[in-house]
């Protein structure tokens, strides 16, 4: 059984009045090119936010002493990447893991990684769960993560990563 919860987005949560999150910000990989009052959103700045929530869930796995993560409630989306603006972010390996990938698998290290970036990319969609840990990703860029372990050194730094870290169960809990 979880018992700790945490919402682990980039939006600070000072921005959000009454459960409602005020400033306008960018919440998928769509809105690149888009101006907002910080400027251009560029795919460079996409990427480096990508892999903070990536480098978060990596943390947490580390301090569960897990490293395989299962492939739940799997949906995939179309990927043609032919057609795609920034077809070139997507390797031959991510690719292959999306054309592959099947749910119940069993998912480590650099698939993980891969994985968790087409999930952010809005791609494919599923839960990723272990005995011990689940990772559930939300629209708008939100990620939800439970785990039997506090993960106190993990919550640090994520904390001083950027992102931002709240007590919140996932509303993708079965």
């Amino acid at each position: 059984m979880h018992t700790h919860f945490w919402r682990i987005t980039k939006y600070n949560p000072a921005n959000r009045i009454n459960g409602v999150y005020e400033k306008k910000e960018w919440t998928s990989i769509s809105d690149t090119g888009n101006l907002y009052p910080t400027g251009e959103f560029l795919i460079e700045h996409y990427l480096q936010t990508e892999l903070l929530y990536i480098e978060a869930i990596i943390s947490i796995l580390k301090e569960n002493n897990t490293n395989l993560l299962q492939v739940r409630d799997l949906e995939k989306h179309d990927l043609n990447l032919l057609d795609e603006k920034f077809h070139y972010i997507y390797s031959d390996e991510t690719k292959s893991l999306y054309s592959n990938v099947k749910n119940n698998d069993y998912i480590s290290g650099d698939e993980l990684k891969l994985l968790c970036k087409l999930i952010l990319r809005e791609k494919l969609w599923c839960k990723l769960q272990s005995e011990n840990m689940f990772v559930h990703f939300g629209f708008d860029y939100y990620m939800y993560i439970g785990s039997r372990m506090e993960c106190s050194s993990s919550l640090e730094f994520i904390s001083n990563s950027g992102l931002f870290v709240e007590c919140y169960e996932s509303p993708y809990l079965e």
